[in-house]
């Protein structure tokens, strides 16, 4: 009998055939290590799981515009950027409409092409349809934001400052819980000590109980 032998899509260790599984979604053979059952007891791969677990967002064509002026507007006020210098940012070709229409550059929300430099704060400034460039300008803070930023303080009389300077009498509290606690560890110590057997210098030992039962301090029995 001929063993035949497979590598595991995921992984690419090489297993007996009979011991992979196929995942019903993508098709490919996987290990035992490599898949799990879905709701249905179906065999998916991990790879097919995550993506359905975490499924990619959609980006828009002219997502990629988005990024380089949010980028630039780091170190620039105003981009001037020819058509041609966009369709290299975004990876493919503007549309008939943005080479013959100024409303196609207009700044619209709700449009895919507006969106792309609304979004990243700039809006378009001028638009030459015979030399085929863009003027982009950076957008400045809104008028709420800037009110907020040079909102004043409100001025206080004095004597509302000294009532407000004014320091508190304390209440009268008992006494420190922690004090209590170390009170209460130095009479424990203090107790232990007493009852602890004193240590004596040199060979001499304390005589034991059972030894001062037997004789008396003074005389020794034979």
């Amino acid at each position: 009998m001929v063993l035949i032998e497979e590598e595991c899509a995921s992984c690419g260790a090489t297993f007996n055939y009979y011991s992979l599984y196929r995942c019903y979604v993508c098709g490919k053979m996987f290990c035992r290590n490599c898949f799990i059952y879905d709701e249905e007891g179906k065999v998916i791969c991990l790879r097919c799981a995550k993506r359905r677990i975490f499924p990619k967002t959609r980006l828009s064509k002219y997502s990629p515009l988005t990024t380089y002026l949010a980028r630039r507007a780091k170190y620039a006020n105003y981009v001037t950027l020819s058509f041609k210098k966009i369709e290299e940012i975004i990876g493919d070709q503007l549309p008939p409409s943005a080479y013959e229409n100024r409303y196609w550059w207009s700044n619209t929300r709700n449009r895919s092409g507006s969106e792309a430099w609304l979004t990243a704060g700039w809006s378009v400034l001028e638009v030459n349809l015979d030399s085929k460039t863009v003027a982009f300008k950076k957008n400045k803070p809104t008028e709420i934001n800037v009110q907020r930023k040079r909102r004043r303080r409100i001025s206080v009389s004095p004597a509302f400052k000294a009532l407000a300077k004014k320091r508190k009498r304390k209440k009268p509290s008992g006494p420190s819980k922690t004090k209590l606690a170390k009170a209460q560890a130095r009479f424990k110590n203090m107790q232990r000590e007493k009852l602890r057997v004193p240590k004596f210098r040199g060979k001499f030992k304390p005589k034991k109980a059972y030894e001062k039962r037997l004789y008396n301090l003074d005389e020794k029995p034979d």
